[in-house]
């Protein structure tokens, strides 16, 4: 009997020393998610002063400082303070140690517990009010392991243990006091069993949750401040609401929708949140459909991904958006100077912006834009190469591209020009038209191909560069279209 007593005292030291160091684990975690916390504000906060002051040397450096953190974040938090803290190396080799231990010490108690049960006709160990005693324990341990979220991370094993505790009961009012002990001491240990698994689970929960939140403050705290290099890049002073969607619906059609995927997953997740801080952490875990441990890590992954995204696009429509005025600049200054200088005719049903393809019409980055801009129908898509087309007096038509070329985060303009002849080409007339060109938008040639001129189209559609290859195939048709 000394030797079950003293199996019990055993476990229960052990499961007070493996909470104890458990919750060490878990301040110490906390420490290192408050340091990420504050990491990632400063950083903002940096951040958001370097665009203010279009500090772009600044930007830069925030901005990797920024991957590091949310990298960090992303990262298994146990392995960081593993790598780099001694002391909470150590705890983690003794919780395991200790773990290991408890599961042995475990089975030795219900070992001896189903040995007391065996002994029916031996002495009595255990007399009423100790059996009664103990039923005691087990009760109270049940009505505690039942406050906690069993059912999330212990579907259906409260019962079981519900069941055995009646089972103790009925030995008890049948005089068995040995036998109700016996069943109360093997309830009792393993709801504490139960309970700690539970506690485990719901830390690591909360862990993830926490992750999850912080990755999801640091999008939206991202992707307001891409709100805000718009606004101050595009000159817009409103701060109304429709200002805002109107700034919403410009930066989703200059990043081709992907401001709509990033801002759709940010919203869900944060709707995810609200409906957590709104419930209760601890009541929302009680409910049938709250998020798993592993839900919320894919959630969180869904923020990692979301985040790269941003990062890729932080900029680039900015950067589509100048290139496009650009374009427009420049065509302006073509047709006044080659209509005025050198007397071409300008043939405006030809020319204008690439008109969307069936696909891109439909989208709806596409749709909210041209809804905003007035456009009943599609009409032309500002993202895409503008064409030019003139004529001269022996009927030679000229054909203007200005194509914008991305490459990485940054877009470019090139100008490709073609002269359909109808027959031999005309050299120095092509020469000629090309210093023209040149002339016109104020570029001196120096190598970098910004004006590009094409005397063969077959040439251009082997290019390397795609938009060259797909503007030549277009040149092409509406070459054939228009004979």
């Amino acid at each position: 009997m000394s030797d079950l007593r003293s199996l019990e005292r055993e476990v229960s030291n052990l499961q007070s020393q493996l909470r104890q160091q458990k919750s060490e684990a878990e301040r110490a975690r906390q420490r290192l998610l408050e340091e990420n916390r504050r990491n990632l504000n400063n950083c903002r906060e940096e951040m958001r002063r370097a665009i203010e002051q279009h500090d772009r040397q600044a930007q830069q450096k925030y901005e990797a400082l920024l991957r590091q953190y949310e990298q960090s974040l992303s990262a298994d938090v146990s392995e960081q303070l593993a790598r780099t803290d001694a002391d909470y190396r150590r705890l983690v080799e003794e919780t395991r140690r200790n773990e290991a231990l408890l599961a042995q010490k475990n089975a030795e108690l219900e070992q001896a517990v189903e040995e007391l049960r065996r002994q029916a006709d031996s002495r009595e160990q255990f007399g009423r009010s100790e059996a009664e005693a103990r039923l005691r324990n087990a009760v109270r341990v049940f009505r505690e392991v039942e406050a906690k979220p069993h059912e999330k991370f212990r579907p259906r094993r409260l019962s079981l243990y519900y069941q055995t505790i009646g089972d103790g009961r009925q030995l008890y009012a049948s005089g068995l006091y040995d036998a109700a002990a016996a069943v109360a001491i093997s309830a009792k240990t393993g709801l504490e069993r139960l309970g700690y698994d539970i506690d485990d689970e719901a830390a690591q929960w909360h862990w993830q949750y926490e992750l999850l939140t912080m990755k999801l403050t640091q999008l939206r705290g991202e992707m307001a401040s891409e709100l805000n290099a718009w606004q101050t890049f595009t000159g817009q002073t409103g701060s109304g609401e429709k200002e805002k969607k109107k700034r919403q619906i410009e930066i989703n059609f200059w990043s081709r929708g992907e401001w709509a995927h990033i801002k759709q997953i940010a919203d869900r997740l944060q709707s995810l949140a609200d409906t957590i801080e709104q419930t209760g952490r601890a009541a929302y875990l009680r409910q049938d459909d709250s998020a798993s441990i592993d839900q919320l890590r894919q959630y969180g992954e869904e923020l990692d991904a979301a985040a790269g995204r941003l990062a890729v696009m932080r900029g680039l429509e900015r950067e589509r958006y100048a290139a496009s005025c650009h374009r427009a600049e420049w065509g302006e200054q073509l047709i006044d100077f080659l209509c005025d200088e050198i007397n071409l005719d300008w043939l405006e049903p030809l020319s204008g912006f690439q008109r969307p393809t069936q696909e891109t019409a439909a989208a709806k980055d596409y749709r909210d834009y041209a809804t905003m801009r007035g456009m009943t129908q599609p009409q032309e898509d500002e993202r895409e190469w503008l064409r030019l087309v003139f004529q001269n007096a022996t009927g030679s038509r000229i054909y203007l591209y200005l194509v914008p070329i991305e490459a990485h985060g940054r877009v470019e303009n090139r100008i490709i020009l073609h002269i359909d002849y109808g027959g031999a080409e005309q050299e120095s007339y092509s020469r000629e038209l090309y210093a023209h060109v040149c002339e016109a938008i104020g570029w001196q040639e120096d190598g970098s191909g910004i004006v590009n001129y094409a005397a063969d189209l077959d040439e251009l559609k082997t290019s390397a560069v795609q938009p060259y290859r797909e503007t030549a195939k277009e040149m092409e048709q509406i070459k054939n279209d228009s004979r």
